[in-house]
């Protein structure tokens, strides 16, 4: 048997050593490789779960700022929806509004007026407009009863009518109409002339042939009012305090134009002519005519028999209460209205001279005055009411 050096021996414990940790580091090593996937699996798995988590999330984000722009344009388009029915809202409203009904009284100067009234009231305020014909006595009483809303025109000789109603609220008194006229008995100025001594009513049956006709019975003519005004009443009355009826006989026109025509055609021949006229009136513009003088005015005489002249010519502009409950701005521009007898003769004037309608007349008077009218109105309606006439061929 070989003999194991001390050198040999040292080798072969150094090999044993050697292997010992081989098999110690390979097995460690296999443990700490089974350790390491578990450890280092929790980050990743974290991090894809975060990912998991971060892209819907920044999926979603990315949506909504994708979304914005058509969200703001919905939002943009929602108030312009707004606005445009904001602004239709007006339109609307006027297709609401219930009509304003003027008391179309039949003569040219309320004929007139109604029109240049109706005409603001539709185009500037809106309103539905109605224009309901008659008399003084079937208007007066639409008027109380609700079935017209504004009579441009009420004369003193009406003024008896309001104070004997039952109630006196129902009516409304707003404005002034047509200063500087008159209501009274007349003859021509050429007629005067030659009678120096005719001066007054109570000098009528001293001149009475003056005005006989083949048609008047041996009487004189006397041509009175108009049917169905309160001055042919008037007159009547009149005629009794005066003690005319021997001497006298009433003519009636039949209507306005005929009053005008009878007069008329008698200036232009130079004939006599006695009856009862007015102004503003084309006819008294134009011709030269003598009021007869009569007892002064006092509430007095008017009351008990109607024996004075015609009381001062206060015309009113008159509306059912109602209407200001329901259009006060169209009240508070009567209030301000303001059409008197020297622009209403220019007017008339002007209509006689082109055989217009009181319609022409209108767009006449709103084209041809306009300083005086738009002091009535707010800036907006007048805006409305001048592009009204200017769409007028």
């Amino acid at each position: 048997m070989p003999m194991i050096t001390a050198r040999t021996l040292a080798l072969l414990l150094a090999l044993v050593a050697g292997a010992s940790a081989l098999f110690a580091a390979a097995c460690g090593g296999d443990d700490q490789q089974q350790a390491v996937p578990v450890v280092a699996a929790e980050p990743q798995e974290q991090q894809q779960q975060q990912q998991a988590v971060a892209e819907p999330q920044e999926q979603q984000q990315q949506q909504t700022a994708a979304a914005a722009p058509a969200q703001e344009q919905q939002q943009q388009q929602a108030a312009d929806q707004q606005q445009q029915t904001a602004a239709a809202a007006p339109a609307q409203d006027d297709s609401e509004k219930e009509p304003v009904r003027f008391s179309d009284l039949n003569w040219d100067s309320a004929l007139l007026q109604n029109r240049i009234a109706a005409f603001i009231v539709e185009h500037g305020y809106g309103y539905p407009v109605e224009l309901v014909p008659g008399d003084t006595v079937l208007l007066w009483e639409a008027l109380t009863n609700g079935d017209s809303d504004i009579t441009m025109e009420m004369w003193p000789a009406q003024q008896e009518w309001y104070n004997d109603l039952d109630d006196q609220s129902i009516i409304e008194f707003v404005g002034k109409s047509l200063a500087g006229g008159w209501e009274a008995w007349v003859i021509p100025q050429y007629v005067k002339d030659a009678n120096p001594g005719l001066v007054s009513v109570a000098d009528l049956p001293a001149h009475a042939d003056i005005f006989t006709t083949a048609d008047s019975g041996g009487k004189a003519r006397f041509v009175t009012c108009i049917p169905g005004w309160a001055c042919e009443q008037v007159n009547d009355a009149k005629f009794d305090a005066y003690g005319l009826r021997d001497s006298l006989t009433i003519i009636s026109p039949g209507s306005g134009a005929a009053l005008f025509a009878d007069l008329e055609g008698a200036l232009e021949n130079g004939d006599p002519w006695l009856g009862y006229m007015w102004s503003p009136t084309v006819v008294a513009g134009r011709f030269d005519l003598y009021v007869l003088e009569e007892p002064e005015w006092t509430q007095a005489c008017w009351d008990d028999d109607k024996g004075c002249a015609y009381p001062p010519p206060d015309v009113n502009v008159i509306t059912h209460s109602s209407l200001g409950q329901r259009a006060p701005e169209i009240v508070e521009f009567l209030r301000k209205w303001d059409f008197n007898a020297a622009t209403d003769s220019k007017v008339e004037a002007w209509m006689a001279d082109n055989n217009a309608t009181p319609e022409a007349g209108a767009l006449y008077y709103l084209r041809n005055f306009r300083d005086a009218w738009s002091t009535f109105v707010p800036a907006d309606v007048l805006d409305r009411v001048d592009a009204a006439i200017a769409a007028q061929s």
